[in-house]
Formats: C-alpha cells, structure tokens, sequence
C-alpha cells in the first residue's frame, strides 16, 4: 500500500508519485503515506486498474506484484494503458513471478506459484518472462529487457522505454 512510492519519493528528489489501488486499500496506504512524511508527494486515486483510466503524462509506471493475477490478454491490455499513459521516453517496470521460458516448466517456485494462483483466484497463473517481454514490444515498448531479482527473492524485473 504506497510502500514503493515511499521509497522512491525519498531516494529521488523532486520525484512525484500516484498510487491507483481499490478505495480500501487507498486508506491504509494514505495513513503510511502521511506516517511517512511523503503525503505532499504521493497523490492517490482510487479505482480498479482493470477499468480506471491510467491517466496521463508519467515518466514511470511500475506494475507490481498484479501480473500474475490476470490472463494474459489482460496482462496485454495494462500494458497498453500503461503505454498510453507515458511521455516519450518513459519507463515501464513490471515486477512479478515469472516463468524462465515458454514452456512454462522452471523454476519450481513458479510452477508452484502458478498452481497457486489457479486455485485461488479466477484468472491467475505465472506469465513466462519471454511472454511479458514479447507483451512489452507488442504494445509498443523498446529497449525491453528482463533482469531477475538476486535469490531468495522470486521475482524478475521486465522493462521497456516507450519511444
């Protein structure tokens, strides 16, 4: 709830940030906001990403830990609301678990993720990094790269500037 944003106002200068999560969510994160002294940085809109519109003009967007909860024609369309959202030159980051490749066999943890998912929510699974960089491209973006997190951490980053 807002605890990226928090980290990166304070290691950026001048950095603004807008946090767009379910009206619930919002009023713990604006309490962690404003006990963190960054309430005059992060603004914070209420809504669903599935149907809120993202906006416009952002330098960055940063799709955290959601990935793995939609299919991947929901995963394609975030992307595109996102490369709307962007100025030239802007960065896309999407930190998720990620299967190593296509065939969606390795590493273990994300076989189990994925399981996971399938049985606790409605559309969920782990998306391949080659897939979600292959998304990134298809939806406009440039200079995609995938760079995995170091152990234990499961997560991989997928990047992309918007030209």
């Amino acid at each position: 709830p807002g605890t990226y944003s928090i980290g990166l106002v304070r290691q950026t200068p001048g950095l603004t940030s807008t946090v767009l999560d379910l009206p619930g969510v919002l009023e713990i994160t604006k309490e962690i906001v404003e006990q963190n002294g960054c309430a005059d940085r992060i603004s914070l809109q209420p809504g669903s990403y599935l149907t809120a519109p993202f906006g416009s003009g952002f330098d960055a967007v940063l799709l955290s830990g959601m990935m793995h909860r939609e299919t991947g024609e929901t995963c394609k369309m975030l992307l595109r609301k996102s490369f709307d959202a962007m100025d030239p030159g802007g960065l896309i980051v999407v930190s998720d678990v990620h299967f190593e490749n296509d065939e969606k066999n390795s590493p273990p943890f994300a076989l189990s993720f994925a399981i996971n998912m399938m049985l606790t929510s409605h559309e969920g699974s782990a998306h391949a990094k080659t897939e979600m960089a292959r998304w990134l491209t298809e939806s406009g973006f440039e200079q995609v790269s995938v760079k995995d997190l170091p152990p234990p951490n499961p997560h991989s980053l997928v990047t992309g500037r918007k030209p």
